[in-house]
């Protein structure tokens, strides 16, 4: 087997066991960072849910280090994701906007670098140059981009916190519920009207947040936040 394919193996096994951290903490030992982005990238697709949000979340860690030890490295991974969500890459981008998130969440180059864009996947303006994602499946990953780089950096998303509160009103109860994880994270005082009109909406979304894959309603969603509210 060739040694590319070996290393992609390694890495969806490890993200696929129930000790996933462990194991691939251990192939972050045994690998470069630069070895290991092919096969996160391609773990993004993987069949297996929970293989691709684990890869999610193994992105924020490879590229952080990768930062620290090879920064122009890490902002060409970083170009390549804004590539990949420039509609004229015609490539496949499922994943790439929550790997943005994650990666922006967990180190502070990155966040400075790259945060604003990873906004304004999210942002839509009339009559201005735009990067919003107009595809659900897009424009989920990238609301849950914003809503957990809002968890570890809520100074920086408070300029998106107006497109959060008007993602609550979206038909698409992924994106309304995810909108409701960032918001209580801003604990944005202007959103609990928008969070309240939603408590009894019984619609049960699937979230990735705490690095656990979780089935939970959006009315449950929008009560976290107004209770994050409430605690200031």
């Amino acid at each position: 087997m060739a040694v590319g394919r070996k290393i992609k193996k390694a890495v969806v096994t490890a993200l696929a066991c129930d000790d996933w951290d462990l194991e691939f903490s251990k192939l972050m030992d045994q690998h470069s960072m630069q070895t290991l982005i092919a096969p996160l990238f391609s773990s993004l697709c993987a069949p297996a849910v929970i293989v691709r949000w684990h890869g999610v979340t193994c992105f924020g860690k490879v590229v952080s280090k990768l930062a620290t030890e090879d920064a122009p490295r890490a902002r060409i991974v970083m170009r390549r994701i804004m590539w990949m969500l420039n509609e004229e890459s015609g490539g496949c981008a499922w994943g790439v906007p929550e790997a943005m998130g994650e990666i922006t969440a967990v180190n502070n180059l990155m966040a400075e670098e790259y945060g604003r864009i990873l906004l304004s996947y999210c942002h839509a303006e009339e009559g201005k140059p735009e990067n919003y994602l107009e595809f659900t499946t897009l424009l989920r990953g990238a609301v849950w981009g914003v809503a957990r780089l809002a968890q570890d950096r809520p100074e920086m998303v408070i300029p998106a916190g107006n497109d959060l509160i008007g993602f609550l009103q979206n038909s698409d109860p992924v994106i309304a519920g995810t909108a409701c994880w960032g918001l209580g994270a801003l604990k944005s005082l202007k959103s609990v009207k928008a969070l309240e009109a939603l408590q009894d909406n019984d619609t049960v979304i699937d979230i990735y947040k705490d690095c656990l894959l979780q089935s939970v309603s959006v009315g449950r969603l929008a009560q976290e936040a107004l209770d994050k509210i409430s605690r200031g």
